[in-house]
């Protein structure tokens, strides 16, 4: 039986992350997570949910 790709609830995608307004404050992932879906497979940068920030609007010129 193939085994069902997770991951800690603590960890997000970059996408996850979007999806809420939010990034990480740090560039380095905290755990890559490599995937197989179908005939395709990757690697995806996941990072910690607690180190998250608010995306920052973007500064309008005065």
């Amino acid at each position: 039986m193939p085994l069902k790709q997770t991951c800690p609830d603590s960890l997000a995608t970059m996408e996850e992350w979007r999806a809420l307004g939010l990034r990480p404050s740090t560039s380095e992932p905290d755990a890559i997570l490599e995937y197989v879906r179908g005939d395709r497979s990757g690697l995806c940068a996941l990072y910690e949910r607690s180190k998250a920030v608010p995306v920052a609007a973007p500064v309008e010129p005065s």
